[in-house]
């Protein structure tokens, strides 16, 4: 039997969905789009010791805390996508944006001195909010090409850390970082309470 099994070797992206809570009932999945760089699942076990005798040698451990993060970075601008990034906020879908100078006029944002109406719009608006929205977030990635097999990773109820940079570059993409705290999910059973890791058999 051979020492390595290349098949359980990964590389590569996936896809990243993200799926809302209304009145903690989970709506649907929908797809963030473009992820880039890299995805990590970052899990933290903190645990405490008793230590006793001489010298001092450890008998007993347990977790006193567990920690899941789950950190994206996204390529594609859109208010779902920040709202769901930032965990509050509101949207509007297909309205003309006013200004605080109560107009609807802006830059055209060439070199040029021309402002222009801007047309019908998705509008993000963010500011005040002290409840953070719920969702639930699942990463599939292929384990295989050959194979179309999948690692699947869903974290039933996240929470976005609400940081949000957008870094408009002068020769680069803009692209952000995204990152959700995982909430644990108290109606199923201890030990399962985060998410699940599923590896795609074949």
């Amino acid at each position: 039997m051979a020492r390595v099994n290349e098949q359980n070797i990964h590389l590569g992206l996936g896809i990243l969905e993200v799926g809302r809570y209304s009145s903690g009932v989970f709506q649907a999945y929908r797809n963030f789009g473009a992820i880039k760089a890299t995805a990590n699942l970052n899990w933290q076990r903190t645990q405490q010791k008793f230590t006793t005798g001489r010298p001092l040698m450890t008998i007993k451990k347990e977790t006193v805390e567990e920690v899941l993060m789950a950190q994206f970075t996204l390529a594609e601008l859109t208010v779902a996508n920040f709202k769901d990034a930032v965990g509050a906020g509101t949207e509007s879908d297909s309205v003309v944006p006013v200004f605080v100078d109560g107009t609807s006029i802006a830059p055209t944002g060439d070199l040029t001195d021309s402002n222009i109406v801007v047309g019908v719009s998705d509008i993000f608006k963010f500011g005040g909010h002290c409840d953070v929205q719920k969702v639930a977030l699942r990463f599939t990635s292929i384990k295989s090409c050959a194979s179309g097999k999948r690692y699947i990773f869903e974290m039933y109820i996240a929470e976005p850390t609400g940081n949000l940079a957008l870094p408009f570059a002068e020769t680069d993409w803009t692209q952000y970082q995204i990152e959700f705290d995982a909430i644990a999910d108290l109606t199923k059973s201890a030990g399962e309470q985060y998410g699940q890791l599923i590896i795609e058999r074949g």
